[in-house]
């Protein structure tokens, strides 16, 4: 869509009687309305706030996240339906990434912002004009609006770095934005900046529990800015201690989320969570963690029904949801399927026929054995229930997805010997719910983090005392050294591999003694974030994170091109440059806007055309 014209139509949400936002809300074109004549009311605002929330509930904006963050990625190759899938995603997947690809678009990103932007001109003028819109509920409106618009520029800039940047509003179809490109970085500061100022106008907590994961909520700008915090620090040309006042910053976010959970797990108001949440986890790793094993599960010795899947990624809305896009499963009172995942993961018809993205062979080349003990080259030991949850393995066939296919995960993980594949129980249609943030993805950024502040106390931090090298966390800890923070990193990720590999035996385990330097550290919580994160958009922005914080591609191009087999070398070479890792700007928005440039790296791609490839 036109940059210059983001968008002409600003839907309006229709509530069915009901306040929960969920994503299947229908649109009302609003230049259909004067908009003196309709800023007049509360209703007016929520309806454009769900809008927003709607928006991010599309197809094509959760296409580009699942694009966008899986499929460039190491995680991910062609399925069985690849045919049925256009040549966009085709190229994508083979490295051939053009301007003309219809995923360079971000037209459906932009349409969100501007909503957003929308509401922040008009909120205020209606909190003046209705008694009803309270000055708590312009904050809280704020808060929400400013959440959902930097997580969209989140995206924006993730995926192609540098990109037109505004708050203004675009309502009149005669006003232009012809506007070039703004630095990521700037994005970042004013983003952060922007979030922070309203951010505890956000409810802890909403009337409709699941709205609570369902809607920004206050644990929810705190993972947001977690997570800006840390792709902030992992900026290799800016100074050491600026990088690791952020790290800082993001573990003092990670933090109060994790405290937020602890305390609502010791509060327990509807008495589930005692009955969920592992005490042996709880008790010597100090995270409230959903158990995998039902007890029934636990008396036979294998896994056959994994509980903490079913809850995160079957029923929705769980414990350990902190921000997630909501679906319906009852198609006969207007649910709607989320179909994106149908298409590019499957549904019930996955078993036989697959899907159009399949899991790379890499992730387990042969059925485990004894030499599947814990080792960072191989991703997952026979024990770690992961093995079967996040794809199926087969011996001769593709591996198709599983995560968020199936509503249960049906496993059994043992001793090598018991190690078996199990049939799934696939959804009649897919109507999983998108998760943006979960409890254990915050606590993997934290121990990010930490490994990067260790190292900083290591190298340039002689005098522990440092102001700059203490933080004290929201539930009591004072770190100042590095082994406390290397420690405390390495206990994160213990608890979230003790869930998922419950009866693994001391050699199937992580060894903290194993875990000597920060390269084995980053590689620690580096698999273990692919592991517990796979299929959820995140494992391309790892990667590309990573290879800002080493102002070099050399450790992530291994990884990248393993999977492109016709063209390994040639993709070897473009990844030598770090822009190459971002995607091009859209043919017809550098066509429409004159103050856009390409990203170099096409830009002399389309020049030179060494790779074989053609326009």
């Amino acid at each position: 869509m036109k940059i210059h014209n983001i968008i002409r139509t600003i839907g309006v949400a229709l509530f069915a009687g009901t306040t929960f936002v969920s994503c299947d809300v229908e649109l009302l074109p609003l230049n259909t309305v004067i908009l003196e004549n309709y800023w007049t009311n509360k209703d007016d605002v929520q309806s454009v706030v769900t809008s927003c929330y709607a928006g991010l509930c599309s197809s094509d904006v959760i296409t580009r996240m699942v694009i966008w963050g899986e499929v460039r990625s190491d995680n991910c190759e062609p399925g069985q339906q690849i045919a049925n899938a256009g040549n966009d995603l085709k190229y994508l997947l083979s490295g051939n990434i053009l301007e003309t690809n219809s995923y360079c678009e971000w037209s459906s990103f932009y349409n969100v912002i501007n909503r957003c932007n929308t509401v922040e001109m008009y909120a205020p003028i209606v909190q003046e004009r209705d008694p009803n819109f309270t000055e708590s509920d312009l904050r809280q409106t704020m808060a929400e609006i400013k959440a959902i618009r930097a997580l969209c520029y989140f995206y924006l800039i993730r995926t192609f770095g540098d990109v037109p940047f505004t708050f203004t509003p675009s309502i009149d179809d005669g006003q232009e934005f012809v506007i070039p490109a703004t630095k990521q970085e700037l994005i970042l500061d004013t983003l952060i900046m922007d979030v922070e100022s309203y951010m505890m106008y956000a409810p802890k907590r909403y009337v409709v529990d699941n709205e609570t994961s369902g809607k920004i909520s206050r644990n929810g700008v705190y993972a947001l800015l977690a997570d800006l915090y840390l792709w902030r620090a992992s900026n290799a040309k800016v100074d050491p201690a600026k990088r690791n006042e952020d790290y800082l910053k993001c573990i003092e976010y990670c933090d109060k989320v994790i405290a937020a959970k602890i305390d609502e797990y010791k509060e327990d108001r509807y008495g589930n969570l005692k009955r969920q949440i592992s005490r042996d986890i709880y008790g010597e790793n100090g995270y409230p963690l959903i158990e995998e094993w039902s007890e029934a599960d636990q008396n036979s010795g294998t896994g056959v029904n994994a509980k903490a899947y079913a809850l995160i990624f079957g029923t929705g809305h769980s414990f350990e949801s902190l921000f997630e896009l909501s679906f319906s499963s009852n198609s006969a009172s207007g649910g709607t399927t989320n179909s994106t995942l149908s298409t590019l993961y499957g549904s019930n018809s996955s078993a036989e026929n697959g899907a159009q993205l399949a899991a790379t062979e890499a992730l387990m080349s042969s059925k485990p054995n004894n030499q599947y003990q814990y080792d960072n080259s191989l991703l997952f030991t026979s024990y770690d229930f992961r093995s079967q949850e996040n794809f199926q393995w087969h011996e001769t066939n593709v591996f198709n997805i599983r995560k968020y296919v199936t509503d249960q995960a049906r496993v059994v993980c043992g001793s090598p010997q018991q190690w078996a594949v199990q049939q799934p129980s696939y959804r009649t249609e897919n109507y999983a719910n998108w998760i943006i943030y979960r409890l254990t993805d915050i606590m993997l950024l934290k121990a990010e983090a930490e490994v990067q502040v260790a190292d900083y106390i290591d190298n340039y931090v002689p005098d522990t005392s440092s102001v700059k090298t203490r933080v004290e966390q929201v539930y009591g800890n004072v770190y100042t050294t590095s082994k406390e923070y290397y420690d405390d990193a390495f206990n994160i990720v213990d608890a979230i591999y003790k869930r998922s590999a419950p009866n693994a035996p001391a050699q199937y385990k992580p060894v903290r003694n194993s875990v000597t330097n920060k390269r084995d550290f980053d590689n620690l919580v580096e698999a273990e974030r692919r592991r517990e994160l796979m299929f959820e958009g995140k494992r391309y922005y790892d990667l590309l994170r990573k290879a800002r914080r080493d102002g070099s591609t050399t450790n992530v191009v291994g990884q990248l091109s393993s999977k492109y087999q016709s063209n390994s070398s040639a993709m070897r070479i473009k990844m030598t440059m770090l822009e190459f890792l971002y995607m091009p700007y859209a043919k017809e928005e550098l066509r429409r806007n004159k103050l856009l440039k390409q990203n170099p790296a096409f830009d002399k791609e389309k020049k030179n055309n060494r790779t074989g490839f053609s326009d």
